[in-house]
């Protein structure tokens, strides 16, 4: 396969994945506000086909994603391996920092967080963003220490 057709292809691939998730988001944002529809609305919602083809279409958009993402990434094994196999090590590093602070938990709770009465969540939702919001904090941090090293190397040859 030419370098320039492999290119072309990445670049198809890529506005494949970014359409799909701005039409998703233009489906999401652009459907109708739920505090303004009546108990029967949401009942025949809930009742009636709509609530299955969203459903259905909601698991094809996931699907799809997922599949474009997996060939994304076995078209960039195929092309650049190295590279490739470093950012698929970073993820899973991600993960793995993630899993550790998710198993560690957290203190807070819906009192100490302030939570108004009508937005209580799950201790669980808590602790997963608590847990997300420590792994950015990480991974940034890692990333800020990456490039100060890099600094320092190159002043130093």
């Amino acid at each position: 396969m030419k370098l320039q057709k492999l290119n072309l292809y990445l670049t198809i691939l890529k506005v494949v994945l970014i359409a799909t998730g701005v039409l998703s988001c233009i489906f999401l944002l652009g459907g109708p506000e739920p505090e303004g529809l009546a108990t029967e609305e949401f009942e025949a919602f809930r009742d009636g086909t709509e609530l299955a083809v969203a459903t259905n279409f909601t698991a094809f958009i996931i699907f799809v994603g997922v599949g474009l993402i997996l060939l994304f990434f076995v078209v960039q094994l195929i092309s650049n391996p190295k590279r490739t196999l470093i950012s698929i090590a970073g993820i899973v590093a991600a993960l793995v920092i993630y899993l550790v602070i998710l198993m560690a938990g957290t203190a807070d709770t819906n009192e100490t967080l302030q939570l108004r009465e009508e937005s209580q969540v799950d201790l669980s939702t808590i602790n997963a963003t608590t847990a997300g919001l420590w792994t950015a904090i990480v991974g940034i941090s890692i990333g800020i220490l990456a490039i100060l090293a890099g600094a320092v190397m190159k002043l130093k040859k």
